[in-house]
């Protein structure tokens, strides 16, 4: 009996390391998204000068819940202030709140009529998403392994207690 619960309590462990390896592995996918989206808005303002609605169409393609959460939100409530659109939506949790408001000022400047205005804000949140993109592969590169290791190193040490 107490092997079988040792063996449980072991896997359990393992599973927690890999958990955690996998939350690393979103929040790596998630950045890279973020980084597509923010290039197809910078291109549909650089280039077309694109209308706020087809920026952000181009920006969420088919994969963007929070951009296409924006424009469900615009076309419900079109005198609703950026601000406030802004701040109700729901960001994906794998993001840090730094990352949460460099997206935030990025997607307010949208709104400004100002194509230059628009266009310097997306290229400062790009700027920016590179160094959370680096800082997000390095972090899951590193913590990734290791998270898996001592979720298996921990499963085995209370393997051996508990026989």
């Amino acid at each position: 009996m107490n092997g079988i619960v040792a063996l449980l309590a072991a896997g359990a462990c393992a599973a927690l390391g890999m958990a955690a390896a996998r939350r690393l592995a979103m929040r790596e996918r998630a950045l890279n998204a973020w980084e597509g989206a923010l290039m197809r808005m910078e291109g549909a303002v650089s280039h077309s000068g694109d209308g706020l609605r087809d920026v952000l169409k181009k920006g969420a393609g088919e994969d963007n819940a929070v951009l296409r959460q924006l424009i469900d939100r615009m076309e419900a409530a079109p005198a609703a202030p950026p601000e406030a659109l802004i701040r109700e939506l729901n960001w994906e949790s794998v993001l840090s709140d730094a990352e949460k408001e460099t997206l935030a000022a990025c997607l307010l400047s949208l709104f400004s009529p100002s194509l230059a205005q628009q266009a310097q804000a997306i290229a400062y949140a790009r700027e920016q998403w590179a160094v959370f993109r680096l800082k997000g592969r390095e972090a899951r590169e590193r913590d990734g392994k290791l998270y898996i290791s001592l979720g298996w190193l921990a499963g085995a040490a209370v393997f051996i207690l508990l026989c």
